[in-house]
Parts: C-alpha cells; structure tokens; sequence
C-alpha cells in the first residue's frame, strides 16, 4: 500500500513547484531511522567537527561503495568516507515511491548523502541557497532541476533548531537575495554576530518541525535557515542531492507557460558556475 493517494501525490508536488518545498509524513520505518541515528551518533562519538562548520553543525559526506571506488585514487578521511548505509538510504524504496508518483521524472542522485548534525546549544544556521547554476538558463525554469532530500533522525521544533524557509523564494527575488554572500563560503561562514541580517528573522518565513522519518523535499534555489538547537540533544539529518528534469526537458504533467529564456537556451554555451543569483532570478 502507497505511503500517499496519487491525488495527495499530485499536492505535494504543487507544493514543491509553488512553494519551494514539501513534506511528505512517515517515509522513513521508526527502525531504520533509529538504526541511522545509532550509526550517525558512533561517527559523531569519533570524529571532532571542524569550527567553520559550527552553523551547519557538521559537513560529513558518505559516498556509496560503488561511487567510492569510481572516484578512487581518494584517501579516505573522518569527513569523507564510503559506507553501505548512504547506499541503503539512497536506494530506499519507499523514497523512490514518492518521488515517482509526484511525477519527478529523470531523477537521479550522487551516490553520496551529507551528514549535517547540530550539537546540543548549537547555533543558527544562515540564510542560503544551495543552486550553483545560476548564469545557465535551467535557473530559470518554473519547475525545479535540482532538488534536496532530507531525513531529520529526531523530531524536530523550534526548540531544537529545525528548518526555516521562506516561500516561493526559488523563482523570486526577495530583499535577501541582495544581501547574502554566497552560501557555506569563507565570508558567510566567518560572521560572528548572530545579530548578522544573515541571520534575522523574515517576515515571510515559515518553520517547517517535522517528526523523525518525514521525507522532505525542496527546490536547491530555495532560500533557507534553521533556528538554533537550544537543547542539550544532537539534532542530525541526513542530505541527499538528486538531479530531476534533466535540462532542457519540460516536465510531461507542465501545463502553464514556459519561459521564453528556457525555450530559447543555447544548450551549446557553457556558462560559468556561480552561487549567486543573476538575471534568471526576477
């Protein structure tokens, strides 16, 4: 039996289209989930957190052992390293389910998830997007090219620092576009006044809490943040990144208008990348 209807199905991917974001309850078994935060605690218990990633809480990457292996000659590290659990995650089942029925065709993921766990008393995390892309015409396309999947291994609040995001900020320009340094660079990540506009509340900001297991989905152009942990629990979540839609393709459920830079793209030109929203961003 499907986790949703495809009528729900369809809402969840309005929501991810309108919005920039969407969560699906219960994806993730309360056993699996508590078997990845056993896991995830024994490589926090090991491997000291460097301090220019105390707003992300940690920046650990886990490849798959096939993706390891064709990435090879690499040296192994505490903060990068191949395990069988990125490919259990990965290739979940019920994961694949949702997406397929929301209609999110041609997606494909890295073979590689990121471990991003915020310590007891941990700061906020600032503003940013995700989407490096942003002089290449795809960062205009009204549905999404670039997604993130995340599965928090605690049931998340404001309490404990959970998800922020402010709507529709994936395809319009808002006053924090013009302010934020590019996302987890040198600048970003050496402000220490959390006072720091980087850090303010929004007034169209929304919380996303969520139970442990939720599946959640958003666009990588989305404008996001988390609240700081104000317990003395860890609150980690495990990131995927998948490619859907793979440009210039149109979803085959698109109905409405489509941009004249999408239609028109010289897919000949390579552009170069850059974390920093440009003309496609109106």
């Amino acid at each position: 039996m499907s986790l949703i209807t495809q009528e729900e199905a369809i809402q969840k991917r309005k929501e991810l289209v309108e919005d920039g974001f969407t969560v699906i309850p219960g994806v993730m078994t309360p056993e699996f989930v508590q078997e990845l935060r056993e896991w995830s605690d024994d490589i926090f218990s090991r491997v000291p957190v460097d301090r220019k990633h105390r707003y992300q809480g940690s920046d650990i990457h886990v490849a798959t052992p096939k993706r390891w292996k064709e990435m090879q000659p690499r040296e192994e590290t505490n903060q990068s390293f191949p395990d069988i659990m990125a490919e259990r995650q990965l290739d979940l089942p019920a994961q694949w389910e949702v997406c397929d029925m929301m209609g999110l065709e041609g997606h494909t993921h890295h073979n590689s998830m990121i471990i991003l766990s915020k310590p007891g008393f941990g700061p906020p995390l600032y503003w940013h997007q995700d989407f490096m892309d942003w002089n290449n015409p795809r960062a205009a396309t009204p549905w999404p090219t670039q997604i993130f999947i995340s599965y928090y291994l605690t049931d998340t609040n404001r309490e404990n620092g959970c998800l922020r995001a402010i709507p529709g900020t994936h395809r319009k320009r808002i006053d924090l576009h013009s302010i934020l340094p590019a996302a987890h660079g040198e600048e970003i990540q050496s402000i220490e006044d959390l006072n720091h506009e980087v850090f303010l509340d929004h007034p169209d900001a929304v919380d996303l809490p969520v139970k442990a297991g939720d599946l959640v989905i958003a666009d990588g152009r989305l404008l996001h943040a988390a609240w700081p942990n104000q317990t003395p629990h860890r609150r980690t979540l495990l990131l995927q990144w998948h490619a859907v839609f793979p440009f210039p393709s149109t979803p085959s459920w698109w109905e409405d208008e489509i941009p004249n830079v999408v239609k028109k793209a010289d897919l000949t030109k390579k552009y170069e990348g850059t974390r920093i929203p440009g003309e496609h961003l109106k």
